[in-house]
């Protein structure tokens, strides 16, 4: 069922000067509130990020002072269908610990 409004998920973030290289970091420990339509994550850091939507494999490389925005609707095939980052997806990040934060942020239908 469509919806007819649009909620932000709760901006998170994780300094990197608390990541390493040897284990994912949880971003948003408690995961995302809905099922996100669009992300956006921005790496205001002086080192690189990988970043992982399962804590298990690499996903994304942002480098420092990058971001990355995917549109997962624009994905989807047909145009009618639905794609949806999953509700509850814990975003991971690890890299070279740095000076600086990695944000998440994002859009669902509430």
């Amino acid at each position: 069922m469509a919806k007819d409004f649009v909620k932000a998920i709760e901006m998170q973030s994780i300094d990197t000067s608390t990541i390493g290289a040897g284990a994912w970091s949880a971003v948003n420990a408690a995961g995302t509130e809905g099922a996100c339509f669009f992300i956006r994550i921005t790496n205001d850091s002086n080192t690189d990020v990988s970043i992982s939507y399962d804590g298990i494999d690499y996903h994304e490389f942002i480098a420092s002072g990058d971001s990355i925005e995917v549109n997962f609707q624009a994905n989807a095939s047909p145009g009618n269908f639905v794609s949806l980052l999953r509700k509850g997806t814990v975003f991971y990040a690890r890299g070279t610990a740095g000076v600086g934060l990695v944000y998440v942020s994002g859009y669902y239908n509430g």
